[in-house]
Formats: C-alpha cells, sequence, structure tokens
C-alpha cells in the first residue's frame, strides 16, 4: 500500500516558512508528515555571539514559537507528525523540549501508523524508513531500508530511496539575506520513493547532465549543481560512500587509494570524463579538505577521519 508524505526541514526558527507549507498544502490528504530537524538556529546564534548559553536560551524560544505550527502539521496528516532534532538544535540538548507528533527514537524504531520509522543507522531493516538529520554520504550507495529522509547540508537531492530535503529558511552567510526553499510530497511504495518538489521560495530542480548519476538535485537557481559548483563535493561523498562498499562487511578499518578509485568509479554506469584522474589529485591532497570524511593513518593507508563530517 504507498504511503503520501510531506517532508520538510531547516526551517532555523523561522514560522512563516512553516505557515508557507501549511498554505500551500492546503487540505490534501497525507499519511505522514516527516520534519528532519532544524526547527532551530540556537548553534548557529551561540557562535555569533560566542555564547552556548544565550544560544541555547534563543533555541528553546524557537521551540516554543514553532511548536504552534507543528501541531498544525500533526492534525494534517492521518498519522501525525514524525520529526527528529538537527545540529541547530543541538539534537535535543536544549531547556525546552517539543511534545507535538513523533519524536523518532536514536536507539530503537517507533511504529508509528502502518510504517515503522527510526533516528538509528543500526536500526535500519528492509520495511524501515530512516528519518536522521546529517546525510550520511556512505549510505548514497548503500541503503537498505525503506526511505531515507535527512537535511542539513540544503542540498536538496533525490537518489533512490534516499531524499534530503533542502531547506524551508535560512540566511546566507555571505550576505545575511534569508532565503526561502521547499518542501515534499513523496509517495513510497514496495517499488521505491516518487518525489515532487513544491518551493515556497527559490528551490528549483536541477538534472545536471555531468552527474546526472547521483540523483536529481533542488536548488535555488544561482546555485545549479553541487557538483559543478562547489569544490570537494563530488568527492567527499566518493570517499565515504567507497569506502563504506569496502568495509562495511569486514573487519578492515583502511583502504588504499587504488582500490578506493576503482570502487567509486563502479558506482557510476558512465563517469564523467577524467573521473579517475580527479578523485586521485583529490586524494593527494586530501589534508586540504577538512571536511572531507577520510584522513591518513600513519603508514599512509585511507580510514574514517575522527570527527569525520556527515560519514
Amino acid at each position: 500500500m504507498p504511503h503520501r508524505i510531506l517532508v520538510m526541514g531547516d526551517n532555523h526558527g523561522d514560522v512563516q516558512s512553516l505557515r508557507r507549507v501549511l498554505e500551500d498544502a492546503g487540505d490534501e490528504p497525507f499519511d505522514y508528515v516527516v520534519h528532519v530537524g532544524d526547527f532551530t538556529n540556537a548553534w548557529r546564534t551561540a557562535r555569533q555571539t560566542d555564547d552556548e548559553r544565550r544560544g541555547k536560551e534563543r533555541g528553546a524560544e524557537q521551540l516554543r514559537s514553532v511548536a504552534p505550527v507543528l501541531e498544525r502539521f500533526d492534525e494534517l496528516a492521518a498519522h501525525g507528525l514524525v520529526w527528529v532534532y538537527g545540529n541547530q538544535d543541538y539534537f535535543g540538548d536544549l531547556d525546552e523540549d517539543l511534545s507535538v507528533g513523533t519524536e523518532l527514537p536514536d536507539d530503537d524504531v517507533a511504529t508509528v501508523g502502518e510504517l515503522a520509522f527510526t533516528n538509528s543507522l543500526d536500526h535500519v531493516g528492509p520495511e524501515t524508513v530512516l528519518v536522521t538529520h546529517m546525510e550520511h554520504w556512505r549510505l548514497v550507495d548503500s541503503f537498505d531500508g525503506l526511505a531515507h529522509f535527512c537535511g542539513n547540508s540544503h542540498r536538496g537531492r533525490h537518489t533512490g530511496r534516499r531524499l534530503n530535503s533542502a531547506f524551508l529558511q535560512f540566511r546566507d552567510p555571505r550576505a545575511e539575506e534569508r532565503r526561502f526553499g521547499g518542501y515534499f510530497v513523496a509517495e513510497l511504495d514496495g517499488d521505491g520513493l516518487d518525489v515532487e518538489m513544491r518551493s515556497i521560495g527559490e528551490l528549483t530542480r536541477v538534472e545536471c547532465d555531468r552527474h546526472g548519476e547521483r540523483g536529481v538535485q533542488f536548488q535555488p537557481e544561482s546555485k545549479g549543481c553541487m557538483f559543478c559548483n562547489e569544490d570537494g563535493t563530488l568527492w567527499r561523498e566518493m570517499c565515504a560512500s567507497g569506502y563504506y562498499g569496502l568495509t562495511h562487511d569486514s573487519d578492515r578499518e583502511t583502504v588504499d587509494d587504488e582500490e578506493l578509485i576503482e570502487y567509486a568509479a563502479r558506482l557510476w554506469d558512465d563517469p564523467p570524463a577524467g573521473f579517475r584522474e580527479q578523485f586521485e589529485s583529490y586524494l593527494a591532497d586530501l589534508s586540504d579538505d577538512r571536511y572531507s570524511p577520510l584522513t591518513r593513518t600513519n603508514d599512509g593507508a585511507l580510514t574514517v577521519a575522527e570527527n569525520s563530517y556527515s560519514y
């Protein structure tokens, strides 16, 4: 039986964007509403003010402001709202808790209506829907669950059974301008995940001729393809996905450059021109990328970085 799911996230304390979604969705029927986290901008406030206490106080205020609108989403869907906290919310370490809908467990599975949901990678099974805030690049090519909804990066993308929901609202760190994004309507059944993007601001559909195998993207028009225009994005994903593919069914903790490059190339039906050479060059200068999910061991092998971003 198919399930109709409204998917959104990353409103960063903004109530207007949530209301825009409600207005746009109207009285449409949904089985679930999924929010992938970052209800607040508590962490960013703490960084800007150099005051974690102030940041967390702001986060608590923002949770109180968005809660009434989230209650309307909970009423909108037959089985209500399911959600997780994000990094901007300190993953729930605030002096306020949301008491609406179902917060998904990070150490168990919760059955809501007709579906099983989890926030834990360790509890994913063929009939489980994984909802995380982080993207977890390693799962892009090796996901065995029913569906995976995530956010965080503000780079929307649909590939296979995975959907990054881009963003509802954030402030551009360069221009300090507020930008509105969009939400998604996902039809989930045994054959896969069908996704419709709905913009409430600047989101557009991006299908890149060079990187189309990595999924359909949803970005502001000015951003274009994330892999073409953002240095390191493709190679970070190739590192994480390739390393995971080579090691997750074994006791191995390291791989070498050549086998990682060849494994990553096999993830494509038709790798972009110069793929192997460019990936090799990236790995040679791996230490220059602070966001890389991999690092070098003392003997030069590749392994997961201790503070790996979104591995």
